[in-house]
């Protein structure tokens, strides 16, 4: 009998604009594909589930390195001076092992940043996005 393999962080790489994001640790996501009921006149129960346009959230947790200069240096987010200049980015998070892409998100902002600094310790940098049409591993095979 074969024993299943599963997934484990240090395996996982994101990528955003196609450039691997190291401080990475930890990325969550949830994908909403709007599906809505359609219901009858006068009627309680739904007669179809209609697709709808499908939406991915999540956050994305890791580490800021001394003189990164953050998310706007890696052309992330815009300068907080430009911030109506907000670009898309896209996003792929990659299996190293097997090299399968696991989601890829070709539009997607940035919505919010955490920082979280303590004395000796290390600077946490978490940051939450949301994107449009995620692309599953066999969406694209």
């Amino acid at each position: 009998m074969a024993v299943p393999v599963i997934l484990t962080g240090p395996n996982i790489q994101l990528y955003i604009n196609n450039k691997l994001y190291k401080q990475v640790q930890g990325v969550s996501f949830v994908i909403d594909y709007g599906e809505t009921e359609i219901y009858g006149i006068d009627t309680p129960y739904a007669q179809e589930i209609a697709s709808n346009k499908i939406t991915v959230k999540g956050q994305v947790t890791g580490m800021r390195v001394k003189m990164s200069g953050g998310l706007q240096a890696a052309s992330i987010r815009p300068l907080f001076m430009d911030s109506a200049a907000s670009p898309y980015v896209s996003f792929r998070i990659h299996d190293r092992v097997t090299g399968e892409d696991i989601i890829f998100i070709p539009n997607c902002k940035i919505t919010q940043e955490s920082h979280s600094i303590a004395v000796k310790s290390t600077y946490k940098l978490n940051f939450n996005f949301s994107g449009q049409i995620p692309l599953m591993a066999l969406d694209r095979s």
